[in-house]
């Protein structure tokens, strides 16, 4: 997807009304008895019983020493996430449960499989992290056992055997140069640009997780010699993005559940983002954000302003260009995110962000921030934002500085004109 109209600091959806059942109706009540009646078909052909379907996932939880307080804490909390009312919570534990029998197709693309290892390489995993290494994967080549032939035939059984029903998960960019001669996978040598498309054709829901699947990432990155693009560039279907390096498992699952529960992608945004993840600004809810309105800054990293947990504006944080919900889901067993870590964000939920926001570190006054056609500094970005959208950018350090020079000098004038009066 080219379309990165709101990564240069504007809203993905000025007008956003959030409607979580509107597949469905407006009639809560009979919202739920559509949702439970799928809830039941569901359960009864991925569950051999009610006795199988009761233990698989405490069974599961149980293995990494889960509670099952832990787990209705995290699904009140999931619940809450996708703005759902509190009376689906336990229609979200059903969803969760059948989501790990559900057929998946996972696939590899150009890429550093850092969202598989994210999730599979954890000592203590979280819940969400916990769904995604048990759901029913029929192929992924970084942990299946059968290879060459084997594995081939086990991805093309699943296409066809369950067609229309499996979930297809595609990681990393899709090369597209000499006819995507430059990714080839399998004892056939086909290339990923072919297997994308064929997997894809009959797929229930496709997710490209990272950067990279979502919007080509760095190996799209200038000069791009492979001409690797984003999924949704190479099929014709419906591709939900969930952008980052890696994604955070929340964002996957709670999409994931969404569609277990309604049959439905969620809500996107104009770059094929779910909204109940991707509707705010890292900027607007990051716990430094105080500091950015009282204008402490660090200046330098070590100083006296990072002892003190200052706003990374200055040091290149790109919170006020991205929209993502980092700051509130947190990553690393939900406890941290790049600012608390002490780094700021380097926009990487966002189109294009390799060649946009680098170099990552330097002062976003200096950093030159490239927007289609546009290529200017983000200081003079951020005054031309306010004059084109007509909005407060806070989001901006320099439309602070501006405002204030400008009140300044307005104050001077009045008093010049109280003189000559």
């Amino acid at each position: 997807m080219d379309n990165d109209n709101h990564s240069n600091g504007n809203n993905p959806n000025p007008d956003f009304k959030w409607d979580p059942l509107r597949f469905i109706s407006k009639n809560p009540g009979e919202a739920l008895k559509k949702v439970d009646k799928r809830l039941d078909a569901l359960e009864k052909e991925y569950f051999n019983d009610k006795k199988d379907k009761e233990e698989n996932l405490p069974n599961i939880f149980g293995i990494y020493g889960v509670t099952r307080r832990d787990f209705l804490k995290w699904s009140a909390f999931l619940t809450s996430a996708l703005m759902l009312p509190y009376i689906f919570k336990p229609r979200v534990v059903r969803a969760a449960n059948i989501l790990t029998r559900t057929p998946f197709i996972w696939l590899d693309m150009a890429d550093c499989m850092g969202n598989t290892e994210a999730f599979i390489r954890n000592a203590n995993p979280t819940p969400a992290e916990i769904i995604l290494n048990y759901v029913s994967v029929n192929y992924m080549e970084s942990i299946m056992a059968p290879a060459g032939y084997q594995a081939e035939a086990r991805r093309i059984e699943t296409v066809k055997k369950d067609k229309g029903k499996y979930i297809l998960v595609v990681e990393g960019a899709i090369p597209t140069g000499m006819d995507g001669k430059f990714l080839t996978i399998g004892a056939k040598g086909d290339t990923g640009l072919k297997i994308v498309k064929e997997t894809a054709k009959n797929a229930g829901i496709i997710i490209a997780i990272g950067n990279c699947a979502s919007y080509g990432g760095i190996p799209a990155a200038r000069p791009n010699p492979t001409s690797a693009v984003g999924l949704s560039s190479v099929t014709n279907r419906q591709v939900i993005n969930i952008p980052a390096c890696p994604a955070n498992p929340v964002n996957v699952v709670g999409t994931l559940v969404e569609y277990i529960l309604l049959g439905k992608a969620p809500q996107l945004d104009n770059i094929g983002r779910p909204l109940w993840a991707y509707s705010g600004r890292l900027h607007d809810n990051c716990y430094r954000r105080g500091h950015f309105e009282a204008g402490e800054y660090v200046r330098q990293w070590g100083d006296e302003g990072a002892k003190k947990q200052y706003c990374l504006y200055m040091m290149g944080c790109k919170g006020p260009f991205t929209w993502n919900n980092c700051t509130t889901v947190e990553y690393n067993q939900d406890m941290s995110f790049p600012m608390r870590a002490g780094h700021g964000c380097i926009g990487c939920s966002e189109p294009i962000f390799w060649d946009r926001m680098t170099p990552f570190e330097k002062p976003n006054a200096d950093a030159k921030i490239i927007i289609p056609g546009v290529e200017a500094t983000a200081d003079e970005f951020g005054v031309a934002l306010l004059g084109a959208a007509g909005v407060g950018i806070a989001a901006h350090a320099i439309y602070t500085g501006v405002k204030k020079k400008r009140e300044a000098k307005k104050s001077k004038n009045e008093k010049n004109n109280d003189k000559t009066e």
